[in-house]
C-alpha cells in the first residue's frame, strides 16, 4: 500500500507539470481533492486501511471520458464503486446527468479457477459511508446488492457511460452482457483491472470475440469500448433481459 501511494504521487506531479488544457485542469483539481480524503499513513500502517487503488492517470481517464459524454444523451452508471472514489470523481464531471451506482458492499462473490487470486467478501465497503460521500451530488442514485440481480430500476434505460470495476469473470460478463445492448451509438463502457485481472481479460475478449467493436487497453490497467454507431445493430433494451 506504502509503494502504491508513492508511486501515485510522483504520477500526480506529472500530470500536474505537464497538463495545460483549462479542462484537464478541472480534471486535476477532482483527482487531486479525491487523492486529498485518502487515509494516512499512520492509518494504513496501524489499521490496515486503503489506500486508493485507482492511479491519478485512471481518474482523469475517468473524468475525461465522463465529461465528454456527459450531452451525449443517455444515463451513466458504474458497477463495483468501493469506497466512491471513481464515483464522485464522475460525479464532478457529469453534470446533472443520471448516474447509477452500483455496489454490493458486502465484498466479492466467490471467484472460480479463472479469479482464484480473490476470495469472497474481498473489498467489502461501508453503505452508509459511500450514500454520504454521493450525496451532494445531484441525480446520482446509490443501489446496493450485486449486479445484475439489482438491475431492475435500469432495465429500459440506454448509457452513454459504463465504468465496470468487479474484478473477477463473471460478473464481468454478466455487466457487459447487460450493458451492451442498452449503449447509446457512440457510448462507452471502460473498465479496470483489464491489465491485472485475467478475469476482466477474459470477459472482454470472449465478450466481444463477435461484434464489431475493437477492445482498446488504455494506460496499464484500463480498457475501453465504444459502442459501433451503425444502428442497425442497436438492439431495443425492451428485448433484453438483466
Amino acid at each position: 500500500m506504502l509503494s502504491r501511494r508513492f508511486v501515485s504521487w510522483m504520477e500526480l506531479r506529472l500530470l500536474i507539470n505537464y497538463k495545460r488544457d483549462p479542462r484537464e485542469q478541472q480534471g486535476l483539481d477532482a483527482v487531486r481533492a479525491t487523492y486529498g480524503q485518502q487515509s494516512s499513513i499512520l492509518a494504513i500502517l496501524l489499521r490496515g486501511a486503503t489506500t486508493i487503488l485507482f492511479s491519478p492517470g485512471d481518474l482523469l481517464n475517468l473524468w475525461e471520458h465522463a465529461r465528454v459524454m456527459r450531452d451525449h444523451g443517455g444515463a451513466f452508471a458504474e458497477v463495483g464503486a468501493f469506497k466512491g472514489d471513481s464515483a464522485e470523481v464522475v460525479c464532478k464531471a457529469k453534470g446533472e446527468r443520471e448516474f447509477y451506482v452500483f455496489e454490493a458492499f458486502a465484498g466479492l462473490r466467490s471467484g472460480g479457477a479463472t479469479d482464484e487470486r480473490f476470495r469472497a467478501g474481498m473489498f467489502a465497503s461501508n453503505e452508509t459511508d459511500l450514500r454520504r460521500r454521493l450525496e451532494p451530488y445531484p441525480n446520482t442514485t446509490v443501489i446496493a446488492g450485486y449486479f445484475p440481480e439489482t438491475a431492475a430500476p435500469i432495465t429500459d434505460m440506454r448509457f452513454s457511460y459504463v465504468h465496470l470495476d468487479v474484478d473477477l469473470y463473471e460478473d464481468t460478463l454478466a455487466a457487459l452482457r447487460f450493458f451492451y445492448p442498452r449503449m447509446l451509438p457512440g457510448g462507452r463502457i471502460i473498465s479496470h483491472d483489464y491489465g491485472q485481472c485475467e478475469g476482466v481479460w477474459k470477459a472482454f475478449e470472449e465478450f466481444f470475440a463477435d461484434k464489431r467493436e475493437s477492445v482498446e487497453p488504455m494506460g496499464a490497467i484500463q480498457v475501453l469500448v465504444i459502442k459501433s454507431f451503425d444502428l442497425s445493430l442497436d438492439m431495443d433494451p425492451r428485448d433484453c433481459s438483466p
